[in-house]
């Protein structure tokens, strides 16, 4: 199968790059500096901004047609601090705007639509009842809120757009070697108090869930 994905030079975009190449997929990246990105054969690297239609189009067609595009892009921070203030470079509205870009690009194009498969969060719709009181107070009264809006809009717009999706939700991020995961409902219930997720873990996850299509027109929460 052939991947596009759009915020492969980010870490779990570079997870699920290496993740879609280690199964024998090929992939087309499309970052801002290819040489974020490790050479390796069956991978081709456009250059260009998820901003820009006409740079998404190319991604869309160089080498040839992907049967899924990958989703992994993430506002950037003033620091690693998950509650230091968005970058200048990244608009309270990135997810969602940058989103509408990718289907307007896809529309415009005669191949038969992909399957979108979205490095969405763990808050986002009915998942965020199952998080706890603490953790549902810092979401509400931080900087963390403008991206949880964000990808509830971006939800929004990808179960409006009529094209094939995955929601992935995962729980908080850490590093460490990939692993087993539990699927949980998209309303997260029995998720634990403080879940966690590896980044490695959710990268294979979502590779797993282009090839298949189990997950389809679903937004399960993953944790470990």
């Amino acid at each position: 199968m052939h991947f596009f994905i759009i915020g492969g030079s980010g870490r779990n975009g570079q997870l699920t790059t290496q993740a879609a190449l280690d199964r024998g997929h090929s992939v087309t990246a499309l970052v801002r500096n290819p040489s974020s990105l490790t050479p390796h054969e069956r991978l081709t690297v456009v250059r260009g901004t998820p901003t820009s239609l006409a740079d998404i189009q190319k991604g869309l067609t160089t080498p040839q047609h992907p049967s899924t595009v990958f989703y992994t892009l993430n506002p950037r921070r003033t620091s690693e601090n998950p509650f230091a203030p968005l970058s200048p470079e990244s608009p309270t509205d990135l997810l969602e705007s940058t989103m509408r870009t990718l289907i307007a690009a896809i529309n415009s194009t005669s191949f038969p639509p992909p399957k979108l498969v979205i490095n969405s969060t763990m808050g986002v719709g009915a998942s965020f009842a199952s998080m706890t009181a603490p953790i549902r107070f810092v979401f509400r009264h931080s900087t963390m809120r403008v991206t949880l809006d964000d990808h509830t809009n971006l939800d929004t717009v990808v179960r409006e757009s009529g094209l094939p999706f995955v929601l992935a939700r995962p729980a908080r991020l850490v590093e460490g070697e990939a692993g087993e995961l539990r699927v949980l409902s998209d309303d997260g219930k029995g998720s634990g108090w403080n879940p966690t997720v590896k980044r490695a873990s959710l990268a294979r996850w979502m590779v797993g869930a282009a090839e298949v299509k189990t997950w389809d027109g679903r937004a399960p929460v993953l944790t470990t």
